[in-house]
């Protein structure tokens, strides 16, 4: 545990914004130097090979990224680096994924497979997790399985979570740009009224998603709107901007279909030009149900999460490769993630790392 705790500690006071994790690799290159594997960079992410000739091999990812956030929890092993913290709990990720590294190093001649540790960057804005994919590793191992975790607040601390199929969600940013004509007010009728068209465009939008059956899991929320400059002239321009997230390509088809049909209407009706831009975000997390009976065999006590959950997550991708499984490790009452005062108590990374070592000994 005190290696665990220490390289959490450590990690924590440097954190680093995507693509950007230099000292997070310096550290963690440092640590494993003298381990018997094979260790190889992709950018800034880092590739372990614990290599036993075996005919099977199977992976365990880590994200290093950290978040642009001030840190305000008073830690004494708080960010060093001014408006960057590990928000998100990946200090965790690493530290556990470093502990596993450690046993391996002891113990990976036991074992009748090969074991692949990926050090992933840039998980939060640029889905790193296609830099790992683009480098060919998981191919060239011929990895059969991946698996990974996320610290989760609002969970029993120490508790383990998964569930077959749907986990979590795949993500899209929208935004939505309404152009009609300013006039002053007192010549609205000049104009054409881009605050009124999106206000109306907002309403439809939220009715249209709330019309989905409630087993269909899906989100669709706009938390930003913008339009004018003064209060007596008619805005000429209003913006949109939210999140679309589903589990089903369908669904999310649907709901892209709909936004531009009414798009469309309003544009006929009222004379405006809108243009809905998507910013692509990442695949859902899709835990493959054989591997979750597989795991489940073994590890009896993994708790069965009974709904998937919206937020997004990278590690999506990874199944485009190979089947993979994703968990959640609970911390407690904590303060939410991406929050400035985020921590958690340290002795459920060893959890974390006896979920993982179980499966290496057992899969």
């Amino acid at each position: 545990m005190n290696n665990l705790k220490k390289f959490r500690t450590d990690l924590h006071q440097i954190p680093e914004l995507g693509f950007e994790e230099y000292k997070t690799q310096a550290y963690i290159l440092n640590t494993v130097s003298d381990f018997n594997c094979t260790i190889q960079t992709v950018d800034t992410g880092i590739i372990l090979y614990f290599d036993n000739k075996a005919k099977q091999t199977i992976a365990f990812r880590a994200d290093m990224d950290a978040l642009p956030i001030q840190e305000k929890t008073g830690l004494a092993f708080a960010s060093t680096h001014e408006g960057k913290m590990h928000a998100c709990g990946h200090d965790g990720h690493m530290a556990i994924l470093l502990g596993l590294a450690q046993w391996l190093n002891d113990n990976y001649t036991s074992l009748n497979k090969n074991i692949v540790l990926i050090f992933q960057p840039s998980e939060e804005k640029e889905a790193g997790a296609n830099l790992i994919i683009n480098s060919g590793i998981l191919q060239r191992y011929n990895i059969e399985g991946i698996f990974g975790l996320h610290l989760w607040p609002g969970k029993e601390k120490s508790s383990i979570w998964t569930r077959a199929n749907e986990f979590m969600a795949s993500a899209n940013e929208l935004d939505i740009e309404i152009t009609g004509r300013s006039a002053h007010v007192a010549d609205s009728e000049l104009g054409v009224d881009a605050l009124f068209v999106a206000s109306k465009f907002l309403i439809d939008a939220y009715s249209i998603e709330s019309k989905l059956p409630k087993e269909v899991f899906r989100l669709l929320k706009f938390g930003e709107m913008q339009a004018g400059s003064v209060r007596n002239v008619i805005a000429g321009h209003a913006t949109l901007r939210g999140s679309l997230r589903s589990y089903d390509a369908t669904i999310h088809q649907y709901l892209q279909t709909e936004l531009q049909k009414i798009a469309d209407n309003y544009d006929a009706e009222y004379k405006t030009t809108t243009s809905i831009i998507y910013k692509d975000g990442y695949d859902a997390v899709i835990n493959d149900a054989n591997l979750v009976d597989r795991i489940k065999n073994f590890i009896p006590t993994i708790n069965d999460l009974e709904k998937p959950v919206l937020q997004a997550e990278d590690f999506g991708l990874y199944r485009k490769i190979c089947p993979s499984l994703f968990f959640f490790l609970g911390v407690g009452d904590t303060a939410p993630l991406h929050n400035e005062q985020f921590d958690f108590d340290m002795t459920v990374l060893e959890d974390g790392l006896n979920l993982f070592i179980e499966i290496v000994k057992n899969y």
